[in-house]
């Protein structure tokens, strides 16, 4: 019994002497010592005593993939810090035995800004599922253009295909359209994308997408242009954005049918001041509807500028129905009188709300980014974002623009914001939001002030269940009196919020939205 014994403690099944099992555990050194707060640096340690069942933790964060090359060497990878820069303990432990080595490995930040700062706020952004393309009806070919004046195929400037096609309006109000035939085509089941560039957008009285028949003796007139100051369409820059089956979205002419589309056409007037406006089309494809993730559609709750009724009444009343928000928050804002404390937002993060960023400092968010220089703009969003991950909170990726602008004269937002963010939120709500996004670096909204009543939003949200839309609400004030544009009456909120519970739209934060599970 005693030799039995023995082999069983020393010995392996093939007689061979576990060496590693006889040595008590030691730990003498890890190689490298230094790694990314984001984990997967490959580390070795030395030591001995190392056999199967072995851990290793870098400061209580475990290391994965541990693989054991002998009872003195091993190696395995760093988890993530949650991006917290320290110089961490370095640990192993097997059969209750434990070594380790004081302030061993040290967690650090290795990503700079284009001006050279380190910061873990110049982290790339999480990756977004894209948009389906389920069909194509026109792929910048095939384009005629209607009326007199200045037209073209460009095999030069386009985006998708190998060409697109242009008109340009004379300046004083006479429309122009581009048209092509297509295949009859069924567009039920499906959202509108399209690919457009314009040039003098501020001049366009009117920029439409028009599908009927051939002809278009019948058609949708679909809406791509605001009068809003803040154009979607971005002056002389290539979008692609879609446009659901909601009545807000289009007029019709004659009596269209969805399910035998025969002729696509773009139309563009300008404004009779004498600035000519061109228009390219570069195509219109079909996008499922969100039938499977959100057959009733999904809205989103958001509060700008964390005013301290935000964590009050404003998530009280969403609560009732277990509902969370997304709270953009200007940071030196934070703990301020009439705004919202650390605590509260971390509390409003317990129950299931998005915190993320509106602005660094209340300076930049009053000024409006547009007119900021394009290093103090990357240093607002590299700032927000340390922050935000400093203090846990897990929307670091997410932005809302101040005052909803993105289109600065020198053109420097949007390429910062991709650089940084996941997604940003505009005020822009000519169309409401497709899940996935059509540019989630441009985010459609709602944009609820006091001049907007509460039947206007109620209706808005009975029309995104019933077209799959996502419905992102914006919100600043809650007071019982509204005096100022960006308040809005507490018992509208709670109306509103009540008929949300009974329409049965899905109701997620925007990190939830946007989430590929």
């Amino acid at each position: 019994m005693r030799l039995a014994s023995l082999c069983v403690a020393f010995v392996a099944c093939n007689g061979s002497v576990d060496i590693g099992s006889m040595e008590p555990l030691d730990l003498s050194s890890i190689e490298p010592a230094r790694g990314s707060v984001a984990g997967g640096t490959r580390v070795t340690l030395v030591g001995a005593g190392f056999h199967a069942g072995v851990a290793v933790d870098v400061g209580g964060v475990p290391c994965d993939g541990v693989t054991i090359e002998s009872s003195h060497r091993l190696s395995c990878l760093t988890g993530p810090s949650g991006f917290v820069e320290a110089v961490m303990d370095v640990t192993v432990r097997n059969d209750g035995a434990e070594a380790r080595i004081p302030a061993a490995f040290e967690y650090h930040c290795p990503w700079t800004t284009t001006t050279g700062r380190r910061s873990c706020g110049a982290a790339p952004p999480r990756e977004l599922a894209q948009q389906t393309i389920a069909a194509w009806l026109n792929e910048g070919s095939g384009f005629t253009a209607d009326g007199a004046g200045p037209a073209s195929v460009d095999d030069r400037d386009f985006i998708i295909g190998e060409r697109s096609a242009w008109v340009e309006t004379d300046g004083f109000g006479t429309p122009r359209m581009l048209r092509a035939s297509v295949a009859p085509t069924d567009l039920t089941g499906h959202l509108v994308k399209v690919w457009v560039k314009v040039g003098n957008v501020a001049s366009a009285a009117a920029i439409e997408l028009w599908l009927g028949d051939a002809g278009l003796a019948s058609a949708f007139r679909f809406r791509l242009q605001s009068s809003q100051g803040q154009q979607w369409i971005t002056d002389g820059d290539w979008v692609a954005f879609t446009v659901s089956w909601s009545s807000a979205n289009y007029s019709t002419v004659g009596t269209p049918n969805r399910a035998a589309i025969r002729e696509i056409g773009f139309r563009v007037v300008d404004d009779q001041t004498g600035v000519p406006v061109r228009l390219h089309a570069n195509g219109v494809a079909l996008v499922p509807e969100p039938v499977q993730r959100f057959p009733a559609g999904v809205l989103s709750f958001t509060f700008d500028d964390n005013w301290a009724m935000m964590a009050g009444v404003g998530a009280q009343t969403l609560a009732q129905y277990g509902y969370p928000a997304t709270a953009y928050v200007i940071v030196d804002h934070v703990d301020k009188q009439d705004r919202t404390s650390l605590g509260e937002l971390h509390q409003l993060q317990e129950s299931g709300w998005d915190v993320a960023a509106h602005a660094f400092t209340s300076v930049h968010h009053d000024a409006r980014l547009t007119t900021l220089a394009a290093d103090v703009v990357e240093d607002d969003f590299v700032d927000s974002r340390a922050w935000l991950m400093s203090n846990g909170f897990g929307g670091y990726d997410h932005c809302a623009y101040p005052g909803g602008e993105f289109d600065s004269a020198t053109g420097n937002i949007l390429p910062i914001a991709a650089r940084y963010f996941t997604s940003c939120r505009t005020i822009y709500q000519r169309q409401r939001e497709a899940a996935p996004p059509s540019d989630p670096l441009k985010l459609r909204v709602l944009y609820v002030t006091s001049g907007v009543p509460l039947a206007a939003v109620t209706a808005a949200v009975d029309q995104a269940r019933a077209n799959y839309e996502w419905i992102i609400l914006v919100f600043h004030q809650l007071v019982d009196a509204p005096t100022d544009l960006t308040q809005w009456a507490t018992t509208d909120f709670q109306q509103l919020v009540d008929h949300v519970a009974a329409s049965g739209i899905a109701v997620d934060t925007v990190t939830g939205v946007l989430s590929q599970d």
